[in-house]
């Protein structure tokens, strides 16, 4: 039975979101021309920091405190991601009449409002959210980042239960 390090977990978290992040910005937007909408881009913003975070957590080499300090701020992250794609397959699962209205470009929210306001405004609103551009496999852009939330979820949750010695 091959064991993993934490070191290992994290860079093949890493390596995963990474993954994720070149496939969303050269094949979905480069080459397919999709642009993403404000739930999409605050995605991907999770996702970003989700490699950050696996890459600093790999090369620091933390005690067992630092590392169950890491996972935990890596669940939260990750859960994080998981609320914003929940949010994007809701808002594209309602009928056309009771999709909210859209909002301003993001670039123009993060200049003019607080980013408390910002979310508040993605979440509460985001009607062009709701449209769905492509599938692959019958699943929606949001209802792939949803996996990939999840299976990065794993990756956290396995190094802190090594840190308690619950797994080897």
């Amino acid at each position: 039975m091959v064991t993993m390090s934490y070191r290992r977990i994290y860079l093949t978290g890493f390596v995963l979101a990474a993954a994720a992040l070149g496939v969303s910005v050269f094949f979905m937007e480069l080459y397919l021309g999709l642009e993403p909408c404000p739930l999409c881009v605050l995605s991907r913003i999770v996702v970003v920091l989700i490699a950050v975070l696996f890459l600093l957590i790999a090369l620091h080499n933390p005690g067992i405190l630092g590392q169950r300090i890491y996972a935990l701020v890596a669940v939260l992250l990750v859960l994080l991601g998981i609320a914003i794609s929940a949010r994007h397959i809701w808002l594209q699962s309602l009928p056309a009449g009771e999709v909210p209205g859209c909002t301003p470009d993001l670039g123009y929210l993060v200049n003019h409002f607080s980013l408390s306001e910002v979310f508040d405004t993605l979440f509460n609103s985001s009607g062009e959210c709701a449209d769905i551009s492509w599938t692959f496999l019958g699943l929606t852009i949001p209802e792939q980042t949803l996996f990939l939330f999840i299976i990065i979820l794993i990756m956290p949750i396995i190094a802190l239960a090594k840190t308690f010695r619950v797994l080897k």
